[in-house]
């Protein structure tokens, strides 16, 4: 069964069709204060291997909480990597999306801004490189024109033969994906097709046993590489992703090249680059009606991972080095005192966030940067206590 809902083409968010629903002013607003605060998350955050952790543990969780908007958030992120003044800001926001948004983008479908985003990101922070990958596939398209040509024909003419309505197109990797794959290979080996390029056969009818079709008809034609067939549709992956994959040899006479071809209908097509955002919108504008009991399915599944993670009530918070603290939510900054060490704790008068002298019983929101200030004169144990909210500061006091 599709991921997708047969006839229903699903288009997401600003960058490729406008909002399904209109929205107020103040909700604009609102997502852009929400926008702000997520870009604080990257720009501040310590390079520490803990701090990484906790971060994509925030981040997992706000995409749970509202996909749709942190798919809004990415197109945030894109503007001011493109157009932001501060060479530095820009630097640190694409190492982070790198480290973090990058591979929850993996996780949850979202291919087509993942891929833009990854190319802009690698030219940012790493321009060298990225200027090596780019001499090898300026090259390579150049020498290999002609047999990236000669596969397309010999794919459009099997299955036109075989009376299937398809569209064969093909496309060439993610820049970032291909870095990373000639890293691993060291660059002893020479580049391949398959290994920047992957052929896609669309069944345009949405025939998910077209799919099996095409791909025996593949297999009956050229020799597949046995380890490198995979059946994403059966079995589809945690993010919803739906495909068939098989790497196969002989596609062309004479010339042993592997061709990596992969097979799906139309609509799962369209959610492999979308992703799994835009169930969301059908199950939260009340058309449940339009999804298939498999996309239903995943929806509950991921909405199940979002309550238990809200369940939590944490909330996240910056030290004034730019480590990242989560406290129960309520905490206050006499909670985050005894947090960092008993003696803090109790020698603390005020605190400093975001740069503004607050009580020490101030309750902490998310993203604020706090700094404790402490004193040896300053309030006793009983009147702190009114302040405390935590467990280990109410023992400790």
């Amino acid at each position: 069964m599709p991921i997708l809902a047969k006839g229903r083409t699903i288009r997401l968010l600003s960058s490729l069709s406008p909002m399904p629903q209109r929205i107020s002013t103040a909700e604009k607003n609102a997502h852009l204060r929400q926008f702000k605060n997520w870009l604080a998350f990257l720009l501040f955050v310590k390079d520490t291997p803990q701090n990484q952790i906790i971060l994509t543990q925030y981040f997992l969780r706000q995409f749970l909480h509202t996909p749709e908007l942190f798919y809004e958030f990415l197109l945030f992120v894109q503007k001011r990597l493109q157009h932001g003044r501060k060479q530095a800001e820009r630097a640190q926001l694409a190492q982070e999306y790198l480290k973090v948004l990058s591979p929850l983008c993996e996780r949850f479908g979202v291919f087509e801004e993942k891929e833009k985003l990854d190319r802009l990101c690698f030219r940012i922070t790493n321009p060298e490189k990225y200027q090596e990958v780019e001499d090898v596939l300026a090259k390579y398209q150049k020498t290999s024109q002609d047999t990236i040509k000669s596969v397309l024909d010999v794919l459009r003419k099997i299955v036109k033969e075989a009376g299937l309505d398809c569209t064969v197109k093909g496309r060439y990797k993610n820049v970032y994906s291909i870095y990373r794959k000639l890293q691993r290979k060291k660059y002893t080996s020479p580049v391949t097709l398959n290994d920047i390029f992957a052929f896609r056969i669309v069944v345009n009818s949405n025939d998910v046993q077209e799919c099996f079709e095409v791909i025996n008809l593949l297999h009956d034609n050229f020799s597949p590489s046995v380890d490198r067939f995979k059946d994403y549709i059966t079995i589809p992956k945690i993010n919803g992703y739906q495909s068939l994959h098989s790497t196969m040899h002989g596609v062309i006479p004479d010339l042993d090249l592997p061709v990596e071809v992969q097979v799906r209908t139309d609509m799962m097509d369209e959610f492999s680059e979308r992703g799994i955002a835009s169930h969301w919108f059908y199950a939260r504008d009340k058309k449940s009606k339009l999804l298939t009991e498999t996309e239903k399915k995943l929806v509950k599944h991921y909405k199940s991972l979002s309550e238990q993670m809200q369940e939590e009530n944490d909330v996240y918070f910056f030290s004034f080095e730019g480590d990242i603290k989560l406290l129960p939510e309520g905490s206050s900054a006499l909670d985050y005192a005894y947090s960092v060490h008993t003696e803090v704790g109790n020698k603390a008068e005020s605190s400093l966030v975001n740069g503004k002298e607050c009580d020490i019983e101030y309750k902490i929101q998310e993203g604020d940067c706090i700094r404790i200030i402490t004193s040896n004169n300053n309030k006793s144990l009983k009147e702190k206590s009114t302040s405390a909210r935590t467990s280990l500061s109410k023992s400790n006091i």
